[in-house]
């Protein structure tokens, strides 16, 4: 009973944890050091969810595999809502509220068009 009562509050207290890290994140507002600080947040929660391994009564690799997945995937998503908020600044530079086209022969719309493509391309080799 022991170990049941031990992984309920571990999903109990990850439920939390997500739970505050969304709350924090829709304030944000696409601001990537907010991200990037609600990100550190989430994972610093998340360590306090889980104690050091060497405080359980016991060990399994299944517990330790279920725990790493956790940590993974709380930083994978963290660093993809940043890349996102960060490609959404790339692309309203370039579109900003006026409508542009690199159809149009206007060399500048191209290279901001370029511009926006070459920053993407970094974004996504940095976050993705």
């Amino acid at each position: 009973m022991l170990i049941i009562f031990s992984l309920t509050e571990y999903s109990s207290n990850i439920s939390k944890c997500l739970y505050s890290w969304a709350k924090i994140l829709q304030d944000c507002n696409g601001n990537t050091n907010c991200l990037e600080e609600c990100g550190k947040e989430l994972r610093a929660c998340l360590d306090i969810a889980f104690p050091p391994s060497t405080k359980l009564e016991f060990e399994s690799d299944k517990i330790n595999y279920m725990l790493s997945t956790v940590f993974f995937l709380s930083n994978r998503l963290t660093k993809a809502i940043t890349g996102l908020s960060e490609i959404d600044k790339a692309i309203g530079d370039v579109v900003k509220e006026e409508k542009q086209s690199i159809d149009d022969s206007n060399m500048e719309n191209k290279r901001n068009y370029e511009k926006m493509e070459k920053e993407i391309n970094e974004i996504l080799a940095k976050y993705f």
